[in-house]
């Protein structure tokens, strides 16, 4: 039997496409997801989280009490987009693709999920169903190098396990490993001076960022690092022997120690060009993100993949260098893994969903929330 109701769903989904929430700006937001969530059964409170960067709107939290004594069970969708994200629209199509009008980014990242999540919780509650204890956590700027869940308490959370909606995949993949990242900022000071009088007298900083540049690892160093450039700006005139460069990059490694390792290196490549021309340099650094990885044997990943199967999907195991809440919830003691969330093409304007495959994220998300009780159950999504 087919419990979901698509009409519900989508027009869940459109209402939420049409809020802007891009990083920091996530006020409009909340406050549709505090009525929506109280509709279905769960009260957000709001943290003081964005507090440290003066955003609009702190984490949310709520929960849900269970109904068939087993432990409870985080879900988790971030609030906010990336730009172009102002003026959105969700455009169905025939064949049941969801669009944006080709101006502005879809949103589906991370709202495909929380539709889906959204359409679970009113399932159980309109049908009455036991279930686990569940936990929901929304956390801003998750663009953001996810700079909400990074200072939410998680002393709060009861669950010991959770699943983050937040991987662009073939829906049935779950992201069991995610990186190390690190950002780090390259000033380095020359001497200006005339380009054309005296240009002896100058010390050249766009020549000493070259050599760095030449010298530090760019692109995949092994098959656990990668490290980019993205970034640079220096000078002021083209008669002016420059005074100031400035270069900014990130460091990903599926190794915690690794990526320290090499962020080291690449001071200590920056210090020796600087040193070539007589220039000096600062290197400052942030560590965003620390690796984790989940065992496959975990109950957790367990749990995924027998949910997929009674829905007649194919579970797939994997890892990303992209960065989730899941690094948060990880690092703060907690088993998270990143499920795939019925979201394609992502921070790009040909970003789409499809309403299928929102179904089918909904089915999974019923199945787990709703535990072993209802592991011997048939297929809730109509395929």
């Amino acid at each position: 039997m087919d419990l979901i109701q698509t009409d519900r769903l989508v027009h869940c989904f459109k209402k939420l496409v049409e809020i802007d929430s891009i990083s920091f700006k996530e006020r409009a937001m909340a406050e549709a997801l505090k009525k929506d969530f109280a509709q279905a059964g769960v009260l957000l409170c709001e943290d003081q989280a964005n507090e440290s960067y003066g955003s609009e709107v702190g984490n949310l939290y709520g929960y849900l009490p269970g109904s068939n004594g087993e432990d409870p069970l985080l879900f988790s969708c971030h609030m906010d987009t990336v730009e172009p994200g102002i003026g959105k629209k969700a455009i169905v199509h025939a064949d049941g693709k969801i669009t944006s009008d080709g101006k502005t980014i879809l949103g589906a990242d991370d709202l495909a999920g929380m539709s889906a999540l959204l359409e679970a919780l009113h399932i159980l509650q309109k049908n009455h169903l036991p279930h686990r204890p569940i936990e929901i956590l929304l956390p801003f700027a998750e663009e953001a190098y996810v700079k909400g869940s990074r200072f939410f308490d998680f002393s709060k959370l009861k669950a010991k396990e959770g699943y983050i909606l937040d991987l662009s995949a073939p829906i049935g993949t779950a992201s069991l490993q995610e990186p190390t990242l690190i950002t780090f900022t390259i000033s380095v000071y020359g001497k200006a001076a005339h380009a054309g009088f005296a240009p002896e007298k100058g010390i050249h900083a766009i020549a000493a960022a070259a050599e760095m540049i030449r010298r530090l690892p760019c692109g995949r160093m092994d098959e656990e690092t990668v490290s980019n450039i993205g970034m640079i700006h220096g000078g002021i005139g083209i008669n002016i022997v420059p005074e100031k460069v400035v270069m900014k990059g990130e460091l990903r490694s599926y190794s915690h120690d690794k990526a320290m390792q090499w962020m080291e290196k690449i001071r200590r490549i920056a210090l020796e060009g600087a040193a070539l021309y007589k220039a000096s340099v600062d290197v400052s650094s942030q560590i965003e993100l620390t690796a984790y990885q989940i065992d496959p044997a975990e109950p957790i990943v367990r749990h995924f993949e027998e949910a997929c199967r009674k829905e007649g999907i194919k579970p797939e195991l994997t890892r990303t260098f992209g960065g989730s809440d899941a690094n948060s919830l990880n690092r703060a003691g907690k088993k998270a893994i990143v499920l795939a969330s019925a979201m394609y093409a992502c921070h790009t304007r040909n970003e789409y969903t499809t309403i299928e495959d929102m179904k089918k994220v909904t089915a999974v998300i019923l199945r787990l929330m709703r535990g072993a009780e209802h592991e011997n159950t048939d297929a809730l999504s109509d395929k």
